[in-house]
């Protein structure tokens, strides 16, 4: 952790991270969107219905499919919402960096 102040801009003391803790959480966030677009290969999900499903009535895909969509939402949401935190993440980085003349 670092802590600056600036009398002369007249910035108060402020914290901050370590780059290392930064590119952690960089890293842990990488590591999960990585996770989420290998759970919506749209191979994986088609190949899984149909050897699940290819022996009922086709009817029943419709529920199944629209199972598959709402997962891949929930998904995408969550990829938009990691994508927005290694954003802040990288700011933060930037900022760090900065403070401590990197």
């Amino acid at each position: 952790m670092l802590l600056s102040e600036d009398r002369e801009a007249c910035l108060p003391p402020r914290l901050y991270r370590s780059p290392a803790e930064i590119r952690c959480d960089m890293q842990k966030i990488t590591d999960r969107i990585s996770e989420i677009q290998e759970s919506l290969s749209v191979r994986n999900i088609l190949m899984e219905l149909v050897s699940e499903w290819c022996e009922y009535e086709p009817r029943r895909w419709v529920s199944e499919l629209s199972a598959v969509v709402e997962d891949a939402e929930e998904a995408l949401s969550e990829l938009r919402r990691l994508k927005a935190v290694l954003e802040d993440l990288k700011c933060e980085l930037e900022q760090t960096r900065e403070a401590m003349g990197i």
